[in-house]
């Protein structure tokens, strides 16, 4: 069985700036960049947003840039368990926390799940498909996000692939 085409992107991110942009904008940048679940992935909530906007800057590299249309809603974080046709990303995220730990000195311990939908998914679903993204034809873009802090520096590291949209149903 070979690898599914899979999609990488890497970010730092200085939490001051973040911090500094949620304090001018008050919880209106939050509200923008987050989603509840994403607010939750620290108890400091500048942490927090910080951690989700690197990681979703991953994600947005990975598929190249942001589209027409895009939405930091975009992506959707679901938890610490990978996903249905994530499976290959844990194990490459595995292999490439190591070196991206020993060139910026931060321990990359936390992990999330995403889905990808709206104008990021279909980016992401022409890159990894090489064709047209059509909505309609049963496949979903999945993920697995790695990321950790050392002072006011985040270093998070992503990697997308496809899934059947079946598979990410409740049972």
């Amino acid at each position: 069985m070979t690898a599914p085409l899979m999609l990488f992107g890497v970010d730092v991110v200085d939490v001051a700036r973040v911090t500094r942009a949620m304090s001018y904008s008050g919880p209106a940048y939050t509200r923008h960049v987050t989603s509840p679940a994403e607010r939750d992935l620290h108890p400091d909530p500048g942490l927090a947003t910080a951690a989700t906007v690197a990681v979703k800057e991953c994600l947005v590299k990975a598929i190249g840039g942001r589209p027409p249309g895009f939405s930091w809603h975009d992506f959707e974080a679901r938890g610490e368990a990978p996903l249905p046709g994530a499976e290959w990303a844990d194990p490459l995220l595995a292999a490439a926390v190591p070196e991206v730990e020993a060139a910026t000195r931060v321990s990359m311990t936390e992990r999330c799940a995403y889905t990808v939908f709206g104008a990021s998914g279909s980016a992401a679903l022409a890159r990894l498909t090489e064709r047209s993204a059509d909505p309609g034809d049963g496949v979903a873009v999945v993920g697995m996000a790695r990321w950790g802090f050392r002072g006011d520096l985040i270093v998070a590291l992503a990697i997308l692939t496809t899934t059947s949209r079946g598979a990410l149903r409740c049972p």
